[in-house]
């Protein structure tokens, strides 16, 4: 197949997976400007039996449709085109470009609760949108979750379609609507495992995922209580008792029992969580309606102009070193990275999907970064130029100027939930806090100690 050209434009590329019954490819549509990379599914029948055939043809169209439906959502891919070619039916979807979300969540690494809540927030308003369209997604796992470059929103992949299609074209024709058992164990809920899904059957293979995040445990290996066989989990994470809760109502053995769609769980986010909920993900919302200019330094002007700090020789040496721990997805990673405003961001950005025994080597491999940034500075506070922030008194009152240099160093550190903490401060104080005392509850908020710390010594020293 590689090389083909499939109904006269789509040019096969490469393979990306595939069995018995068909292959995923990657191929150029030739006919569209710029000739994009688009994804074509191959589903090869077992047999070409005529009446066998007209049965395929009639599912294989059925599933079409459904897709077509689905491509309305901005986070599934977009249905292309589908056709029949010397008996063989193909799909053409979106090609979305970016990596699977198996990149993100770790053996022993564990996502914040933070990070979880905006995964559940997201993934949740695509199953509402499909549930709606009484579709099922059935194979929700890490591997079918792609984080999308440009916006780095998620994106649901591989419906299941062409599965399903398959697997019930090599049963009996008489008997094609029997429903068929499809999924990944561990993922999977017992009555899905049965061949009887349910909407919540999504519902549950997310909250596992959720657990996988919190826990750094494969769900091979999950805890199961010995009489219930439900998860047990909560004491392997950090996790507050109402996201605790909502996570463990999805995973519930028996489908009665959880929540019943998606929008009820996304009603329950939104009560426990108003402010994570409401943050936009692709930005970083400001308290502040208007801001004065802030200064920007010779490294961050080279990020705003070529949207990267690195450059060439860095970025193919940078590389290199992640190609050596992750393997070809750090091409993907390194691009989504490269936009840090500074290297030590850039650097902790990426050891997010690194396992924790190879951060620090990350870590020593890549000190030639801030030691060049360390060389710059020094060289820039050398020269006449006054300073942008005047010397902090720590006993002072808090001055928008100051929350402001607060926001931005808070958020380059945890991201748009830094904008929450510094509201709900300064509420629960009425501002009458000094500054020692506000930094000081700040750095509470932040999990990781070398970055709480890092933003004590930013404002205190």
């Amino acid at each position: 197949m590689l090389g083909n050209l499939l109904a006269r434009r789509y040019q096969i590329l490469q393979i990306l997976g595939g069995g018995g019954f068909g292959q995923t490819y990657i191929a150029l549509d030739t006919q569209r400007p710029g000739h994009p990379k688009c994804v074509v599914k191959q589903f090869r029948p077992v047999t070409h039996n005529p009446g066998f055939l007209e049965t395929a043809r009639r599912l294989f169209t059925s599933e079409a449709e459904t897709l077509e439906k689905l491509g309305h959502h901005e986070q599934i891919p977009r249905l292309l085109a589908y056709f029949e070619e010397n008996q063989d039916f193909f799909l053409v979807q979106e090609y979305i470009e970016g990596h699977a979300l198996k990149a993100e969540i770790l053996p022993d690494h564990k996502w914040t609760e933070n990070q979880v809540i905006f995964l559940l927030q997201q993934i949740l308003n695509i199953l509402k949108f499909i549930h709606s369209h009484n579709v099922i997604h059935r194979d929700i796992k890490p591997d079918n979750i792609i984080r999308r470059i440009i916006d780095n929103k998620l994106v649901m992949i591989d419906f299941g379609a062409v599965k399903q299609v398959r697997t019930q074209m090599n049963t009996n024709p008489e008997q094609i609507e029997i429903t068929v058992a499809i999924g990944t164990p561990g993922y999977t809920s017992i009555e899905q495992g049965q061949g009887k899904p349910q909407a919540n059957s999504d519902i549950y293979s997310l909250g596992v995922i959720c657990i996988q995040a919190l826990t750094g445990i494969h769900p091979r290996e999950f805890e199961e209580h010995p009489h219930t066989r439900e998860i047990l989990w909560q004491h392997r994470a950090m996790v507050s008792p109402p996201l605790a809760s909502i996570i463990s109502k999805m995973v519930l053995i028996n489908f009665k029992q959880r929540y019943q769609s998606a929008k009820e769980v996304l009603e329950e986010l939104q009560q426990n969580f108003p402010f994570i909920v409401e943050t936009p993900l692709t930005q970083t919302p400001s308290v502040w309606t208007s801001q004065p200019p802030i200064s920007v330094s010779p490294q961050q002007a080279i990020a705003d102009q070529s949207g990267s700090i690195l450059s060439p020789e860095k970025r193919d040496r940078l590389e290199k070193i992640l190609v050596e721990l992750v393997g070809p997805v750090a091409k993907t990673l390194l691009r989504r990275a490269a936009s840090a405003p500074n290297y030590q961001q850039l650097i902790d950005n990426l050891c997010l999907h690194l396992p924790e025994h190879q951060r620090i080597e990350f870590q020593e491999k890549t000190i030639f970064l801030l030691e060049e940034e360390s060389h710059t500075q020094r060289q820039t506070s050398s020269q006449a130029v006054p300073s942008r922030t005047p010397p902090i008194n720590n006993n002072s009152t808090i001055s928008d100027s100051f929350l402001r240099e607060c926001e931005q160093e808070l958020v380059n550190l945890i991201g748009p939930i830094a904008v929450f903490l510094i509201q709900k401060a300064i509420k629960s104080t009425n501002g009458q806090i000094s500054r020692t005392e506000f930094v000081k509850s700040l750095a509470a908020s932040i999990p990781d100690t070398q970055k709480s710390l890092q933003f004590q010594q930013r404002f205190l020293s």
